[in-house]
């Protein structure tokens, strides 16, 4: 028989199981060569078992430091649990004034295809939450050639004609990423840390486009959208009495005006038909 751990045979390691060799206490001394030698083979059995005790002890401390990072991991931030998805807006507002804020952004492109149409104006409006404050912010015309601008559509050319925009879109010396920083600085200045949600009439579309062209700001908005459209769409099948008394546009198809008409709009759908008890 052999020892597992050193690969030799037992008898060498524990003489005293050796036929040869009498486990009586009474039996006689042992030649001093059989005891250095077992005395040797005893030593590097007791270092292998060392090392096994050591193995098991990094094993477990690697067990700990796991244990102690995903426990660090979890209470992150002074022992506050990680907030996701809508919660994010719960967050500690340094200023206070726009609780669970909503970034109104109205785009005026060349078309609506995302991969050959451009930004040609910007417009912003930041609310709270209940809509019940409100700060207007840069109105921006921003520059493309006119190349750009004569491949307009039939309907683009027309309308951004007779608003004057395409004039102003010629002679304008705003670049899109300069109106994406002043948008930007505007946002973050008044949002706080709140996750803000963008907001307005077909307001998918406009974020494609801020994905595209303005990526920076774009990356701001949390993926919740408030479509003041899919609510009119709503109240036109559910409520149809109070569809019609729905605020007029103008029409304008100018950036800020779009925005205060969406809002509008939104402040009417809250009063009619959002008539719940909480405040």
């Amino acid at each position: 028989m052999t020892s597992p751990l050193l690969g030799l045979p037992l008898e060498s390691v524990f003489p005293a199981l050796s036929r040869h060799t009498s486990i009586h206490p009474r039996a006689e001394p042992r030649n001093p060569k059989l005891q250095k030698t077992e005395k040797r083979n005893m030593d590097r059995l007791a270092n292998a078992f060392s090392i096994l005790e050591l193995d098991v002890d990094g094993d477990q401390s690697k067990d700990d430091a796991a244990a102690s990072v995903s426990l660090s991991t979890k209470n992150s931030g002074n022992g506050k649990k990680k907030v996701e998805g809508e919660n994010q807006q719960e967050r500690v507002n340094p200023s206070g004034e726009y609780k669970m804020p909503l970034v109104w952004i109205e785009l005026e492109m060349t078309g609506l295809d995302v991969e050959v149409d451009r930004i040609i104006e910007i417009a912003c409006i930041i609310t709270d939450g209940k809509m019940m404050k409100l700060i207007e912010g840069p109105e921006l015309v921003i520059h493309q050639s006119r190349e750009c601008l004569d491949r307009m559509n039939e309907w683009c050319q027309t309308h951004h004609g007779d608003s004057g925009l395409t004039e102003r879109v010629i002679h304008s010396k705003i670049t899109e990423r300069e109106a994406e920083l002043q948008v930007l600085e505007f946002v973050k200045k008044h949002v706080g840390t709140y996750t803000p949600q963008i907001a307005g009439n077909s307001v998918y579309m406009d974020l494609l486009f801020l994905r595209k062209y303005m990526p920076e700001l774009a990356s701001l908005f949390s993926h919740v959208i408030v479509d003041v459209s899919s609510v009119r769409s709503l109240c036109y099948r559910w409520y149809p009495k109070e569809h019609e008394k729905t605020p007029a546009k103008g029409n304008k198809h100018r950036a800020l005006d779009d925005i205060r008409e969406s809002i509008n709009e939104l402040k009417y759908y809250k009063q009619a038909i959002f008539k719940g008890k909480s405040k």
